[in-house]
């Protein structure tokens, strides 16, 4: 309960702060000069998020100087400064100004609002009814925003949350002045109603618009003449989406092609150095935008707040696309979209930081809204063909020793996949995406490449090899009762055979494992056994069986394990 109210303290103080804030006379008056810092380098994430720097010189008038526009940054991850520390940047204000611009009108509403103070003809509707009265336009009523109020509604605390003040009022009225009975009269019309306008032949057609614009203002201590401005930020509209070519033309040696296709909807790059980011991020707070941004109200910030806070971290990184750590298994799903064009004859530098690596790329210019592509990786890595069986546990046992439903778990699977087994060789990681494999220019398969660091191997699925046969049963040898800490449990012996029958016409490298729910008691032929125990409640071990030999050509081998498993009673 304390907390509670900790929590609560603290929100009416921000509330209070900022409303403050917003009653405070602006210190320095509009015309100052304008700061317009380029965008220098990039950072660019898979998960939507890239972090900015820009920097330019700018003039100040007494110390202050005009940032537009505002970036739409992440909650503590904007900051502006200069590049003299005797001259730092002291304050930031940002503020919301209307813009009025002529436009073309695009409504019967707009059109009305360009000929205030014409005379015009105007058919309605009322009561079912069509007529036509002529008269002169006396006002055109816009949206009334909240702030147009002399006393807005404050946001109301509940206890879901903080509920925003009111939305607009839509303007929906045109009022003119018409003739009635041979006395001026005022004629209210809901704009709905009006079927057709008729004007003069020189009556104006553009009409004023009003918009707000997000701006700010910077000052710098110190009262220099001029500063170097630079700001760092992170915001969403920033990706990239990696893509593999993998040439296996070469019998030992796989040509391999990394690209990257930049999307890009929010930034002016022009000449920029792009860093393409392998890894795994951490930002708590992005899906929180930063106030400076103006882009909602303080009831809407407080309310992200708490959303942020109760949200957990997983739920709120779901639907990231992220790294996989598995590279030596076989990844079932694909967490990036396919690319395939292919250019740049050499790999591009890079370097780490911590644990995440940057494919850098100097000289980028990309609109906003526009897309690219760049070659980040070429290596020829060595590789070698493989056929792997993979054999889930089949006996719907968990861990705790529970009989599972049967219909969820999904039958035992009995294909033998061809796949490549490729080396990282060089110094940089292979990032997760989507691989296309050819030999030559004859297109084989497209998988999934997972993370690879250096020195590691990975797998690459190419298809289902039809000409090894692969079979496999399992026999209950023995069953016995047994108590642990009070609980009766069955301990089942169970025997595995599998066998593998080869149709090729040459040597076939298998690799075969098989994943039990128990501990494996014994496995011939130079099964490799691993053993994990998951949890303090388990009675049964997550085991699995690894074989790796050669198949001779038209040959077969039979390979068999023991286990047992504990079944609750």
């Amino acid at each position: 309960m304390k907390a509670m109210k900790t929590n609560h303290c603290q929100i009416i103080g921000l509330l209070a702060a900022l409303a403050a804030a917003e009653a405070r006379p602006e210190e320095a008056p509009l015309g100052l000069p304008l700061a317009s810092p380029k965008v220098k380098t990039v950072a660019v994430f898979k998960n939507g998020l890239g972090f900015v720097t820009k920097a330019g010189e700018t003039r100040l008038q007494d110390g202050w100087a005009l940032l537009e526009p505002l970036p739409a940054a992440a909650l503590g991850a904007l900051w502006i400064g200069t590049t003299d520390p005797k001259h730092p940047v002291t304050e930031v204000v940002s503020f919301k100004e209307r813009v009025v611009e002529s436009r073309e009108a695009l409504s019967t509403a707009e059109l009305l609002a360009a000929n205030v103070g014409k005379r015009v003809k105007v058919t309605f509707t009322v009561a079912g009814a069509t007529k036509t009265v002529e008269g002169i336009v006396l006002s055109v009523p816009a949206e009334r925003k909240p702030g147009d109020d002399a006393l807005p509604a404050p946001p109301v605390s509940s206890a879901a949350g903080w509920a925003p003040a009111a939305g607009p009022k839509a303007g929906e009225i045109v009022l003119l002045r018409v003739m009635a009975e041979d006395r001026p009269t005022i004629l209210s019309l809901p704009k709905a109603a009006i079927l057709a306008l008729e004007l003069p032949a020189n009556a104006p057609l553009q009409t004023a618009t009003e918009k707000e614009v997000a701006r700010g203002k910077v000052r710098v201590g110190g009262n220099p003449p001029t500063a170097g401005m630079v700001l760092n930020y992170l915001e969403k509209g920033l990706v990239w989406s990696p893509a593999y070519r993998v040439d296996i033309a070469n019998e030992k040696m796989a040509g391999l092609v990394l690209e990257a296709t930049l999307m890009n909807d929010v930034e002016m790059l022009d000449e920029v150095e792009v860093d393409f980011v392998v890894g795994y991020p951490n930002f708590s707070h992005a899906e929180v935008a930063n106030p400076l941004g103006l882009q909602q109200s303080v009831a809407g910030f407080i309310q992200a707040l708490m959303a942020d806070r109760r949200s957990d971290a997983g739920g709120r990184f779901a639907n990231v696309m992220s790294q996989s750590l598995v590279f030596n298994s076989i990844s079932p799903e694909a967490t990036a979209r396919a690319e395939n064009a292919y250019g740049l004859p050499e790999a591009l530098p890079g370097e780490a930081s911590e644990d995440l690596y940057f494919y850098r790329r100097p000289g980028v210019t990309l609109k906003k809204g526009e897309r690219g592509r760049y070659e980040l990786l070429r290596v020829s890595v060595p590789y070698e063909h493989l056929y792997q069986w993979e054999i889930p546990d089949s006996m719907q046992v968990d861990d705790r020793g529970y009989r599972q439903d049967p219909g969820r778990r999904p039958e035992p699977e009995s294909q033998v996949w061809h796949v490549l087994r490729l080396e990282n060789t060089g110094p940089q990681p292979w990032t997760t995406a989507p691989a296309f494999t050819m030999k030559g220019q004859l297109p084989l398969a497209q998988d999934v490449l997972n993370f690879t660091p250096p020195k590691a191997r990975s797998l690459l699925k190419l298809t289902v090899a039809t000409d090894l046969r692969a079979e496999q049963s399992q026999t209950e040898i023995s069953r016995k009762a047994q108590t642990i800490e009070g609980r009766s449990f069955e301990e089942v012996v169970v025997s595995g055979k599998l066998k593998v029958t080869s149709h090729k016409a040459r040597e076939a490298a298998m690799v075969i494992r098989k994943s039990i729910v128990g501990e494996v008691l014994r496995a011939d032929q130079e099964g490799a056994v691993s053993k994990v125990v998951r949890k303090l409640t388990s009675v049964n071990p997550t085991s699995e069986i690894k074989w790796e030999f050669s198949l001779p050509a038209g040959g077969a081998r039979e390979l068999t394990y023991q286990y047992r498993a504990l079944v609750y009673r």
